[in-house]
């Protein structure tokens, strides 16, 4: 009996020593044709996502004003506040290297790496999804407003064959076109776009394309908080923060009208997993000349790691069987392209996070989608009433049915428009 009761402590020590690499296999992925959507807004400052915001008066700014659409989606998925970056450096370029490859990508850290460097060294979410699922050159998607993220989603050479839609800045893989790049708003950083022409080519692009893994960048609050310290540089004035937070509200709002936009397409409604993050925070230091910076940080006087805001970032997911709560183990960058790999029912071999169970596991326990019947749930857009065609002057209109002045119409000939959906 004690030779059996120090087998079962020394087995149980041994478990809880290994931490993550104890814990049971997790079923099988079963997605019946299931879809992702990630959504990256670049430069999120934990103050604002954490409702711990001011304005330049030093009023609060509280979270539904900057978010009222990412605090809609938390009520209906799982809110995931302590999720921490997996780079060293604290900067755009090797965070997304790191979220596209599901690991540290170590040759990858600074925005301006060698040119050997300036690229996936690893399968990427992206190449693996389209792969493994066989699917064509529209069946997985990227649509960035910043430039660099089309050159990492890959590991070279890309065989025309294995490539997928890219569309970076002003740039796509498609064939030379006669036309110019369609634009709408001025973009004051190189190798950008505004992140209202990226939404504007993702509702050009996506509605005929339908890729099962879309995904999506926005970078203007990280150009505004940017652009704030490039005047308080320059000039020694003060650009404000009103940009910055201007930037995030647009952010939040473009993240509800593509969340519209799933839903009123038969493809994605009921159908889809979205998922939100940032690639890194900004320094947490309330000086107005160094709130707006990240990576290595002065105020903190850090020179050897980032910064502590900048580490700490959030992560949101919605979808089939997810429940509305909030997480509260503590996962990395590097866990959310394997969490997406068993979603969409794929491997991810080469990828050293894991994926995280509090969406994975509840995600496939969830039934299959049945037939597309229920009213699209809009978050910015109002569901639009059926209006009767207008009657041709000099026409008058016919009665209703079932007056007496109107013939006997069989019932099963009557088209009946329906009433909006309620809200």
């Amino acid at each position: 009996m004690r030779i059996f009761v120090f087998v079962l402590a020394a087995w149980l020590g041994l478990s809880m020593a290994c931490g993550r690499a104890a814990e049971p296999p997790l079923p099988a992925p079963s997605p019946a044709g299931r879809n992702v959507v990630l959504i990256l807004i670049d430069g999120v400052r934990q103050q604002e996502w954490g409702g711990r915001a001011v304005d330049d008066a030093g009023r609060p700014v509280r979270g539904s004003e900057l978010f009222p659409v990412l605090q809609q989606l938390r009520k209906r998925g799982l809110w995931m506040p302590n999720v921490n970056i997996s780079n060293p450096a604290g900067v755009s370029l090797p965070a997304y290297a790191d979220i596209f490859a599901g690991r540290r990508q170590e040759k990858i850290l600074s925005n301006h790496p060698p040119v050997e460097d300036y690229r996936s060294h690893y399968p990427t979410l992206m190449q693996e999804a389209r792969r493994q699922l066989g699917l064509g050159f529209d069946g997985v998607s990227l649509i960035a407003s910043w430039g660099p993220l089309c050159t990492i989603a890959f590991v070279p050479p890309l065989l025309p064959e294995a490539d997928f839609f890219r569309s970076c800045s002003f740039k796509n893989n498609l064939p030379p076109s006669p036309e110019p790049p369609l634009f709408f708003k001025p973009e004051v950083y190189a190798n950008s776009r505004t992140d209202i022409d990226t939404f504007s080519e993702l509702l050009r692009e996506v509605p005929k394309r339908h890729p099962r893994l879309l995904v999506v960048h926005l970078g203007d609050a990280d150009e505004e908080a940017h652009l704030h310290a490039r005047v308080q540089r320059k000039t020694g004035q003060h650009y404000g923060i009103f940009h910055y937070h201007q930037a995030l509200r647009q952010d939040d709002y473009l993240v509800g009208r593509i969340w519209d936009a799933l839903q009123a397409d038969p493809f994605y409604r009921d159908n889809t997993y979205l998922i939100v993050t940032t690639d890194h925070g900004r320094d947490t230091a309330e000086d107005p000349a160094q709130w707006a910076s990240h990576g290595r940080c002065i105020a903190e006087r850090i020179r050897q790691k980032p910064c502590s805001g900048c580490s700490g970032v959030f992560a949101l997911a919605v979808g089939p069987g997810i429940p509305t709560r909030t997480a509260r183990g503590t996962y990395l960058h590097t866990d959310l392209a394997p969490t997406i790999a068993k979603l969409l029912g794929i491997e991810f071999p080469s990828a050293t996070g894991k994926p995280i169970r509090e969406i994975v596991e509840p995600a496939l326990r969830a039934p299959p989608r049945g037939p597309v019947t229920t009213p699209a749930p809009f978050l910015t857009l109002a569901p639009q009433p059926q209006v009767p065609p207008a009657t041709p002057p000099g026409v008058h209109p016919a009665p209703p049915v079932g007056s007496p002045a109107s013939p006997s119409v069989p019932a099963h000939s009557v088209a009946v428009p329906s009433a909006p959906p309620a809200r």
